[in-house]
Formats: structure tokens, sequence, C-alpha cells
């Protein structure tokens, strides 16, 4: 996809013009297409990406991780830690996905709560989950300290706002549920809500005091400095197109000119929303939904005392969620579901930013300088999976909008299962995925599910009033 380049000046993080897009500010009148991976903040604000290659020739390795995105890469660095030596394949630039276009909010929690995940998981193994997602942020923030990443964490919690009494009620058991298994949420009531986050028109919320936020993109580069620096071997733009079993190893074949190969006892697949025909049957356990995403301009700090005061995270939790943060230079990032396709246009964030001052209205006149978007992959369960596809052949991925924290952690999952640890002890049980039902005609069926669910908060909010 083109982008429409305009008056540039200079930024350090690039060493490049960094872009400025004729339909930044208010006018919502130019149709321009919007990159979803060129045109994010991240791309402006990242720290400078690490020296890749694409793969030229034919190299062995006990393990070869196809994406580097924050699981491939957290499990390249565990494993390289225990002396495994290891080969991670991107298809595109590091952070091209998610890994570089995400809100990046570290938040705890899955969709379902404590109660549900054992009644899904049994006792055992349920528990062992309950227990891992209660520290996702604090391992997350853990991971950065220890590799001294540069990508801006901030661990100042999280406010959830309850927009009907529905789904107050549906948080005080939450917070009760999670609360028999040792996590603590703060609940909250209207005047609470705004007071800790400015926001408008809430029946009550939680905060978790433990989330927080990093800057996606940098995280990732960040990650791949410290694998590389390890002796990972990590290869941009090198797409694997076959995937061949050869006795004990399997064969990976890469496209491009130099037609690279790797041979490798074990394979990951981390590919998430990107998930291709690589893997017979991998791609119909996941939709892609569209999420979009824009930033505003630098705001004055009368007017962020007022709006998300202490760096806190927001996020809306209807069926369709509103998810906010801060960025190191005092941007407002917001995001919310888009359309079933990958070019986005200018017009695409009408309504979110209509939605962001219905709740924020003191947001009314400020100018939003970045508009990008990116894939969220959706399973049928609403959580992520583990799937043994094959004798030494592993995927792992489906975070349904939780990718940051538990895409980290499950890369330390799956490389604790190569390193030997058994199935049965693992802190993510390993399933096999229900595929979704005419999948090839999945861009119609999230389109219809995300009108239903937007009219099912409509009426909500009516009945509410």
């Amino acid at each position: 996809m083109r982008s429409v380049l305009r008056q540039c000046d200079r930024h350090p993080a690039f060493g490049i013009d960094r872009f400025r897009m004729p339909w930044q500010g208010n006018d919502l009148s130019n149709p321009y297409p919007i990159d979803g991976a060129r045109d994010a903040l991240w791309r402006a604000t990242a720290v400078a990406p690490v020296d890749c290659r694409p793969l030229d020739g034919d190299i062995d390795a006990d393990v070869a991780i196809i994406g580097a995105g924050f699981t491939g890469l957290n499990a390249a660095l565990v494993l390289a830690e225990a002396g495994t030596s290891v080969v991670v394949l991107e298809g595109a630039d590091l952070g091209f996905g998610a890994s570089g276009r995400s809100g990046g909010q570290v938040n705890l929690g899955l969709n379902l709560g404590p109660s549900a995940l054992i009644a899904r998981f049994g006792e055992g193994a349920g528990r062992r989950l309950i227990e891992r997602l209660a520290g996702v942020p604090d391992e997350v923030f853990a991971l950065i300290e220890r590799h001294d990443l540069n990508c801006d964490p901030v661990q100042m919690g999280w406010v959830q706002g309850a927009a009907s009494d529905g789904q107050r009620r549906l948080q005080e058991n939450l917070a009760r549920d999670y609360e028999r298994h040792g996590v603590h949420f703060d609940v909250l009531d209207a005047a609470q809500v705004q007071r800790r986050s400015g926001a408008h028109g809430y029946k009550g919320g939680l905060f978790c005091a433990t989330a927080g936020s990093l800057h996606p993109l940098s995280y990732t580069r960040e990650m791949a400095r410290v694998a590389l620096g390890m002796g990972v071997q990590l290869f941009t733009h090198s797409p694997v197109t076959a995937l061949e079993r050869e006795g004990r190893h399997w064969r990976l074949s890469c496209a491009g000119a130099s037609g690279g190969r790797v041979r490798a006892e074990t394979v990951l697949v981390c590919t998430n929303a990107y998930t291709d025909d690589l893997v017979d049957g991998l791609k119909e356990t996941v939709v892609p939904v569209r999420s979009l995403l824009m930033a505003s301009e630098p705001l004055p700090m009368e007017l962020r005392d007022r709006v998300m005061p202490g760096e806190v995270t927001f996020v809306d939790k209807r069926r369709l969620i509103l998810y906010l943060r801060y960025d190191r230079d005092g941007r407002l990032c917001a995001g919310d579901h888009g359309p079933m396709r990958d070019g986005f246009r200018l017009e695409d964030y009408t309504a979110v930013k209509r939605r962001v001052v219905e709740v924020f209205p003191d947001l009314a006149g400020v100018r939003w300088d970045y508009h990008w978007g990116g894939r969220v992959a959706m399973t049928r369960s609403k959580l992520p999976f583990i799937q043994v596809v094959d004798d030494g052949l592993v995927a792992g991925m489906g975070y349904n909008g939780r990718g940051v924290g538990m895409g980290s952690i499950m890369g330390r999952i799956l490389a604790e299962f190569v390193l030997g640890k058994p199935e049965g002890e693992l802190d993510f049980p390993v399933s096999t995925p229900k595929p979704f039902a005419f999948h090839p005609f999945h861009r119609i069926g999230a389109t219809v599910a995300i009108a239903w669910h937007g009219l099912m908060d409509r009426i909500e909010m009516r009945g509410n009033r």
C-alpha cells in the first residue's frame, strides 16, 4: 500500500524524514489510504532497528521459530539462555504485525474468569493457569528490567470502566472470583472511576495496580537485540513457504532469491493473526479481526491531569472495547474495532474519535496526528492455545486482544515445553483448537458479529439511562 508523503521533519529515532501525512489534524475529507504498519506512531518513536537480513543458504539449528513477534522472540531468549541453538524466521520487517502496531497495554487476565478456566481445563491445570495469569504484568516488566530493554515501560495500573449496570455486576463477580484465588482488583464506583481515569458516564469499574503499558515496537526490537547477542540467528523478509518432514527433522524453505533453508528438530509456529496456509488447518483456528488505533498531538500537562491522570491505562469494557494509554511524549493513544480489511482510510476513524470525546469531553478540540491499525487473532474459545500439530511441530497463538502480556508469557511456556517440561505441568494447557466453520467467509461473519455487538451495546446503554 502506498503512503502519501508531504511536509517532512527529521526524526532521530529513524535517522530519516518522519512522515507528515496530509490527513493529520481534524480534516476528515481526505480519503488517502493509511498503511497500518508504516503509519503507526511507534514507527516514528521506536529505538533503532537491529541489523537483520534475509536468510541466504542452508543452516541447521535445534529449534526453528516462525514469527519474530512477542511470542517467538521471548521463546528464542529462553531457549538461547538454556544453550539451545535457535533460528527465527520473520516474513517481513520486525514488528510488521501486532508486535509493532498494538496498543501496547500490558494487562492481567484472559477473556474467561478463574471459575470458567477451571471448569474448562480442570482443577490442576486451571489453577496453574490462574496463578501464571496473576503474574503476567509483573513478569513482562521483570523481563524488561532484566534485559535492560529500552521500551518506555510504565506500570501505573489499569482502569476498566463498566458502561452499564449489567457490566458493573459482571465486574464485581469477576473481582470476587479472582479474590478467591488470591488476586486482588479494586472495585470502583462511578465517582472513583471518574477520579482515577477522568472518564465520564460509567456505572463503576475495576482497577488493577500491576497493569501498565510499553512501546510495542521498541519492545520487539530490543528483544531481538538481546536475542542476537545471545547467539540467536534472526532473519527478516524470509517467509517460510514449505515445511517438510525429513526423518527426525523438519526442513523449512524460505521464499526469495536466496532460497534459504533451515533444518531443525523442533519448529515453533508463532504467527498469530498473520497465520497463512503453511500448516494445514492452522489458519482456520483464528479469525483476524481488525483494530484501529490513533494518537493525538502531545497533550499539555493540565489536560493530562484531567484525562487519565498518573499514566494509568483505560479500557471501556463493552462488547466492542475502547482502550487508551499515553506514550512517553504525552500523546494519547486510543484503539477500537475497525473494518474487516487491512487498508484503512481516515473516515474509518470518525466513530473512534466521537467515542473518545463522549468518554473524555475535554478532548473535543484535540488534534489526532497518527492513524494506523492491524490484525487481532480471535479464537472460537476466546482463549489462546498451544497445539502439538505433529511430532516436533508446535503452535502457540490466538491472544484475542491480550497479546502483549499473554504473547510474551506464551513464548516462555513454549520454550519450557521444548526444553522438556512435561505437557501436564505446563502453565498453559495443550489442546486442539476448534476451527471456525466457513472460515473462507470469515470477513462476512466478523462484520456481522461486530455490527451485532455494537447494536447490543447501544441497546444496553439506552436501557441504562
